[in-house]
């Protein structure tokens, strides 16, 4: 059996890229509304929020579900491609791990 992937690091690192997009659309439309609408509640933020998605979602813990998920398929994906020997794929892998855990923690704190 070999340890080596069969997935040049390269596709992985776009497949890392696609999978990170979800979670930073999903802040990027959080935090617009939070700028537009500066005086208003966190029930109505939320139902303003929701209303840009379908009906089947309708539930703001189902949409931090997909976000973590992404998150946390896009730091596995980036992982795979630490071992390439590109500098510039290396940083872009750490920015993308770093910025998936920034969404991890923002989604945690607006579940709590």
């Amino acid at each position: 059996m070999s340890t080596k992937s069969h997935v040049p690091g390269k596709i992985t690192a776009a497949l890392a890229i696609v999978f990170l997009l979800p979670p930073l659309v999903f802040f990027m439309m959080w935090s617009s509304i939070g700028l537009r609408y500066s005086d208003i509640s966190n029930s109505d933020k939320t139902d303003t929020f929701l209303g840009y998605f379908p009906a089947f979602v309708k539930n703001i813990t189902t949409v931090h579900v997909i976000s973590l998920a992404c998150c946390v398929i896009a730091i596995i994906l980036a992982s795979r491609s630490f071992k390439k020997h590109l500098i510039s794929l290396r940083v872009l892998m750490l920015i993308t791990v770093v910025l998936a855990i920034f969404f991890i923690l923002f989604n945690f704190t607006q579940m709590i």
